[in-house]
């Protein structure tokens, strides 16, 4: 996990420079997709449950992976839940049609397995870079991505890419 200090309560405080990324991180969410409503949580939490969770449910039942990160993301971003909350993952999973009673999604060794990669301390946004320079940032929805894609062979499409 990138950052295992932070708090796993809302009753906790951010320290000032993890309040600073995060108001930075929004921020610019905010500048690249409007559209998204993003809303500043009250404290940045520890979202290692949350990720391990998402990586057990992508390798093991990867048509549930989309609709569990969306429930997780809008619980945070838009609800501005406490997804550090062992009842907060319980209810993203519902949201997505995963069993919270699954012991298989939380197993640690499984998890270590699916996500030992992370230890490497890989700080990085996924980039697509076009021939022409064009840049398309962040794991977008599938029709973004397939018009950057057509797009980079010749003039980059309107929308979320970089030049």
């Amino acid at each position: 996990m990138k950052a295992p200090h932070l708090p796993h309560d809302f009753a906790q405080a951010n320290r000032a420079d993890d309040l600073e990324t995060l108001q930075r991180e929004v921020s610019d969410v905010r500048r690249r997709a409007p559209e998204v409503g993003v809303q500043l949580p009250p404290v940045w939490v520890n979202s290692q449950q949350a990720l391990l969770l998402q990586a057990a449910v992508e390798a093991e039942e990867p048509s549930l992976a989309a609709p569990l990160r969306t429930a997780i993301f809008r619980r945070l971003w838009r609800a501005q839940a406490n997804i550090a909350r062992p009842e907060d993952l319980a209810g993203s999973q519902q949201q997505a049609g995963v069993d919270p009673a699954e012991d298989r999604f939380l197993d640690p060794e499984q998890l270590e397995r699916l996500t030992g990669w992370w230890r490497q301390e890989l700080d990085r946004i996924p980039c697509m870079l076009a021939p022409s320079g064009a840049r398309h940032l962040g794991l977008q929805d599938r029709a973004a991505v397939e018009a950057f894609v057509l797009g980079a062979l010749h003039e980059p499409p309107p929308g979320p890419a970089c030049r």
